[in-house]
């Protein structure tokens, strides 16, 4: 869930084995009422990471509604089992 954040917000960014997730947001107001004035400013920032090392890197999608994240990580192929090598 990341409720008050654009879509261009976030950024997820793959470096090999690792997944990150980050987004900034900045909101500032200003109203005016007679003498005087009323500024607001909201500011936030997230930053997670994840370990990516069974997931097919080049097949992950990513989707944002309603302040809602979701991200596809079909895994990756099978590795080959553990095998044990005759000595000669």
């Amino acid at each position: 869930d990341m409720p008050g954040f654009k879509k261009e917000e976030i950024h997820i960014d793959v470096d090999g084995d690792r997944l990150t997730i980050s987004a900034q947001h900045k909101e500032e107001t200003e109203e005016e009422k007679g003498r005087y004035v009323r500024r607001e400013r909201r500011t936030g920032s997230l930053t997670r990471s994840f370990d990516i090392s069974a997931v097919d890197a080049g097949s992950i999608s990513a989707g944002y509604a309603n302040g809602v994240l979701e991200l596809n990580l079909p895994k990756a192929a099978k590795k080959p089992e553990a095998q044990r090598i005759e000595i000669k």
